[in-house]
């Protein structure tokens, strides 16, 4: 049975009935390495051509962990990833597989080299599809018109067919994604150029009628397009106004309230002086956390958002962020659980951290029923620290959990419930995953109601290791200092 799979058969002669050996498929010159990702460990296979070097692997694993996730179609048939991590060109074609829950699963490919051999398909787009308007150039061929250079990422050209013009008339452009964005130099024919003006124009006037009518149709459509949400946003900001303004005046005037009554000493016990005092700070509390939040929308507004990495023990931050939030939900009679692994460390920056974890328990008590349980979870995930609050509300609509992420938003059944939000909460939330280079993401939690997840890239393994030994180094010399000052006391 012949297929793909067949073994090639010899070639016999009838007449002398002498046969000669089939022959065995030669592997294309420009394969150099082929080789598979497996994006659940992380790990690189070569399965055939010369080994990777140590940095060429790293930088090639790294990136196609990025690609397969963030950067792939699954529409694509092919994708390409460029780079030069030891100062040469290197240009690899991959393909991601997905499994069957829709998420990519692993990613095979191979190298190109030497480079000159990525020839062949830019020749086939550069003389075989017309780069200018056929109506400009009145049936003339690309190289007739202008020239075409394809660049490395090491600056050396990969792909410059003959003519090359002088650079006078020159364009510089990207690839698209799919394409590892490799930069391209386009030259216009200098004696091109009189031909392009007015040899693109039509003879009759009526296309050109035509023409300037639909255009004029256009930016119609689109004044009213921009008018209409013009007034959209300004609903929107006159929306958020009124629900910062009411945020903001109830815990004052609970501030308030319960400050006169101390001076005024209208207290009649120690009991309701302390009940009066947990008021106050429970209400300082809410308005700092409201506060910070529409400072770091403002920024974010402004692409102004700055961050502090540093190593950091994250299980640390999740009980002080407890600590102080847990005063807030005492009246909802609302109980927080923790499912919390090992000690994760990451690079992060601690108060965003902690305003990720603030606004996600925010939004749970919020939006959940009185005496719930809500759920923090903190696990390692494939190279990503994994932060999720699970709620026991009535959960987000498949439709809209793309909307609820975006600035001044809030579902259809809050505003008819006149659930107190800014809606601003959650935008912030996913700026702050954006800036750490993660993700953040809404879907169904165990208990029915709604699982708000932040990813956020890990620290390495070794730089773990390396940020523990400082801190015990610290905590020695601290211990050393202290033993030296009580002798000297002792003197």
């Amino acid at each position: 049975m012949e297929g793909a799979d067949a073994v090639p058969r010899a070639a016999c002669v009838p007449e002398t009935g002498e046969c000669e050996a089939p022959e065995t498929p030669k592997r294309p010159s420009f394969l150099y390495t082929v080789f598979a990702v497996d994006l659940d460990g992380g790990d690189l296979i070569v399965f055939d051509g010369p080994a990777l070097s140590e940095v060429i692997r790293s930088w090639l694993c790294d990136t196609l962990m990025i690609a397969a996730r963030n950067v792939y179609d699954p529409e694509w048939s092919y994708a390409i990833v460029a780079g030069a991590p030891d100062g040469r060109s290197h240009v690899f074609f991959y393909r991601v597989e997905f499994s069957q829950d829709g998420s990519p699963r692993s990613v095979k490919g191979f190298e190109v080299r030497p480079v000159d051999k990525l020839y062949h398909p830019f020749e086939l787009a550069y003389y075989e599809q017309p780069l200018l308007p056929p109506s400009l150039t009145a049936g003339a061929d690309n190289a007739s018109m202008l020239s075409v250079r394809v660049l490395g990422p090491a600056g050396d050209t990969l792909f410059a067919p003959e003519p090359q013009y002088p650079p006078g008339l020159t364009a510089r452009d990207q690839l698209t994604m799919q394409f590892g964005q490799l930069p391209v130099e386009v030259a216009l024919r200098p004696e091109s150029a009189d031909v392009l003006i007015i040899g693109g124009l039509p003879r009759s006037r009526l296309p050109l009628l035509v023409g300037l009518l639909l255009l004029a149709g256009g930016l119609v459509a689109a004044a009213i397009f921009l008018l209409r949400r013009e007034v959209e946003l300004a609903r929107l900001r006159a929306e958020f106004v009124s629900n910062v303004s009411h945020e903001l005046r109830t815990p004052l005037a609970q501030i308030r309230m319960f400050t006169e009554t101390l001076l005024l000493g209208r207290v009649r016990s120690g009991e309701e002086r302390e009940r009066s005092l947990q008021i106050i700070d429970q209400e300082a509390r809410r308005l700092s956390h409201l506060v910070s939040n529409i400072l770091l929308f403002s920024r974010a507004e402004r692409n102004g958002t700055r961050l502090n990495i540093a190593p950091t023990d994250l299980t640390p931050q999740i009980q002080e962020v407890l600590d102080g939030f847990r005063p807030l939900v005492a009246a909802k009679g609302v109980s927080i659980s923790l499912e919390i692994g090992d000690e994760l460390i990451a690079e992060v920056d601690r108060s965003a951290f902690r305003q990720i974890i603030l606004n996600f328990l925010d939004n749970a008590v919020k939006y959940g029923p009185d005496g719930q349980m809500v759920t923090l979870g903190l696990r390692e995930v494939d190279g990503y620290v994994r932060l999720w609050v699970d709620d026991e509300g009535p959960g987000v609509p498949q439709d809209r959990r793309d909307e609820v992420w975006k600035p001044f938003s809030r579902l259809d059944r809050e505003r008819e419930n006149a659930t107190a939000g800014t809606g601003i909460g959650l935008s912030v939330v996913r700026e702050l995953a954006a800036v750490h280079h993660g993700r953040a993401w809404v879907e169904d939690a165990p208990s029915g109601g709604a699982r708000f997840v932040a990813e956020l890239p890990l620290k390495s393994e070794g730089a773990a290791r390396e940020w523990r030994a400082d801190r015990r180094a610290t905590a020695t010399t601290r211990v050393e200092l202290g033993s030296g000052s009580e002798r000297i006391g002792e003197r």
